[in-house]
């Protein structure tokens, strides 16, 4: 009777989806899709499952190697590895660095495993395993980024299984899964500044603004940008140092690029002069996605607009002004009557 020596492991890649405090339906927690910030640090795990077999088809290999070839998009960095683990049943272990050996260079990461059934104590393949990866990475300036619903391949990141497939040479044979993808998004907020109105030529130049997440608009709620000398726009910055403020350029516009779904605050920092200070702004970009969709909504598009300050406010025909004036002159009028009556009666005497 003819015995397979042949399995065949599966792996899937989930990211890592912070919760926004929304209430649309967004990935919270693992799955195959994400919204993050640019330079924003966020986590992709990746699993690989080795069935169990009950005719011991793993006895057959003097060694059973599995690697991750893992590929990231351009818009996605990879910042370091966090953890490799091993899990038998309900046993699971870290697996030692000297067992494995990790290789990158943007966009392709792959950690390779040389003897998977060398990794753990007490490890009995035959009862299935599953192999955990995880790292952290996060967006770059070169990420797409969303500004209407639609779908995007863009920011597309996989992994793929290789696996020793033949007990004889198992690097010789090597058996490859299906990918598993995922996807990570982010979203771009475009702010126009006018004067009086939004009329086309009453674009205002010159006025500062900084974003925050909460509407105290407090120091500790302010989210960082830096101006990208690419293009203009605001980029969120996680460094140490205070970051940029945003100007309205000679178009009105002052755009943030790369942001994560959730409500922000715009307060206006530095008015023009001769105009008054505008109200914070509130800002809801809201965001359903899958590994091959989103669906946005909000207002990813503001107009702001500032009101010239100072002047003369005068009455309007019938306003209390008018009232005021006729009172006045009618006051005025009787007592130059009374005095010309009182003269005419003296000089009588």
């Amino acid at each position: 009777q003819i015995t397979p020596k042949v399995v065949k492991p599966t792996v899937e890649k989930k990211v890592y989806d912070n919760d926004d405090n929304s209430s649309w339906g967004d990935n919270d927690g693992w799955g195959s899709s994400a919204d993050h910030a640019i330079n924003e640090e966020f986590k992709f795990k990746l699993t690989a499952t080795l069935p169990a077999s009950n005719v011991h088809v793993y006895d057959y290999y003097d060694k059973y190697t599995v690697i991750f070839n893992d590929t990231l998009s351009e818009g996605i960095t990879f910042d370091r590895l966090d953890t490799v683990e091993i899990t038998n049943g309900t046993t699971s272990q870290v697996i030692d660095s000297n067992k494995y050996t990790l290789y990158e260079k943007q966009p392709y990461l792959t950690l390779g495993i040389d003897d998977v059934k060398t990794c753990a104590s007490g490890l009995n393949l035959n009862d299935g395993a599953t192999i955990t990866v995880t790292y952290t990475a996060h967006l770059n300036d070169k990420a797409f980024v969303n500004t209407t619903s639609g779908s995007s391949i863009e920011n597309k990141n996989s992994v793929q299984l290789q696996y020793s497939n033949n007990p004889k040479d198992s690097e010789a044979y090597w058996g490859f899964t299906p990918e598993s993808e995922v996807r990570v998004y982010t979203y771009q907020l475009n702010n126009t500044k006018y004067r009086d109105d939004d009329t086309p030529g009453n674009e205002l130049a010159g006025a500062g603004f900084r974003l925050y997440s909460g509407k105290d608009c407090t120091k500790e709620q302010e989210i960082k940008l830096k101006k990208n000398t690419t293009d203009g726009t605001y980029s969120p910055y996680f460094g140490t140092d205070a970051g940029d403020e945003m100007f309205s350029d000679e178009h009105g516009q002052f755009n943030v690029k790369g942001l994560d779904a959730g409500t922000y605050y715009l307060r206006e920092t530095k008015t023009p002069d001769d105009y008054n200070a505008c109200a914070d702004k509130e800002i809801v970009i809201s965001a359903t996605h899958d590994v091959n969709h989103v669906s946005l909504s909000g207002n990813l598009s503001t107009t702001i607009i500032n009101k010239k300050a100072g002047g003369i406010t005068l009455p309007s025909t019938g306003g209390i002004g008018t009232t005021l004036f006729y009172v006045v002159g009618g006051g005025l009028m009787v007592a130059a009557i009374v005095l010309l009556v009182t003269k005419k009666r003296m000089e009588n005497k």
